[in-house]
């Protein structure tokens, strides 16, 4: 795994995109510096000074435990039966959601569990929540980022 600090160019391009594709731009500290982990040729694990974020092709997905801006995405929330499965790597399945924020297809969508409401999963949506509202069975979104998946493992390795 390479590790190396971003420059200040790319670092300006990568804020600007988190501002235009987030529905929150988070704080940042100034100078803002951003320390690189490329975990392989097409995803990079991007540490600021008070959260992480997954770039994973174009898609810049936030970190599970970055709370304050997980809470700021529309969600979808999950009975316990379908928590093992997601963070396992499963897509969230139309039958385990019980509670939904509005989102759009293709929105960036967190994934709560029913009982601390704690966050398990960031995925992309595939329908309208107005289309998963009238169906009983299907994937509705495909999950990118679930805890201890691989990012969650270079995180813990990088920050010891």
């Amino acid at each position: 795994m390479k590790i190396y600090t971003l420059s200040k160019k790319d670092t300006k391009n990568i804020i600007n995109k988190i501002a235009k594709k987030w529905p929150i731009t988070p704080e940042f500290d100034k100078p803002v510096q951003v320390k690189v982990s490329e975990i392989d040729k097409s995803v990079r694990l991007l540490t600021f000074t008070n959260f992480e974020v997954i770039e994973l092709d174009d898609l810049l997905i936030p970190f599970l435990k970055s709370s304050e801006i997980l809470e700021k995405f529309p969600y979808v929330e999950v009975d316990q039966g379908a928590v093992p499965h997601i963070c396992n790597g499963s897509d969230v399945m139309r039958p385990g959601i019980i509670g939904w924020g509005a989102f759009k297809k293709g929105d960036l969508i967190t994934v709560k569990e029913s009982n601390y409401k704690k966050f398990i999963a960031v995925g992309i949506a595939l329908i309208d929540q107005s289309d998963m509202e009238s169906m009983k069975k299907g994937v509705v979104v495909k999950n990118l980022h679930y805890v201890g998946d691989k990012f969650w493992q270079v995180c813990k390795q990088i920050k010891g």
